[in-house]
């Protein structure tokens, strides 16, 4: 993962995560690495977001001025 990742590249990749860890045949130490690689991405999932929200509350203001 790299911190030019777009929203969406982290969301596939957090569905491709999900994918193996529920396809049920993923070893003990590959699902405890896949859980932590899930909690990357959404750690960096909420990070866009929160960057998106404070730029609308950012534009709001400034629309109002």
């Amino acid at each position: 993962m790299t911190g030019k990742d777009d929203y969406q590249a982290l969301s596939s990749k957090l569905a491709t995560v999900l994918d193996k860890l529920q396809a049920g045949d993923v070893q003990v130490d590959d699902a405890v690495k896949l859980y932590e690689e899930g909690l990357t991405l959404i750690t960096a999932l909420e990070q866009h977001l929160q960057q998106a929200e404070n730029k609308i509350e950012k534009l709001k203001l400034q629309s109002k001025v």
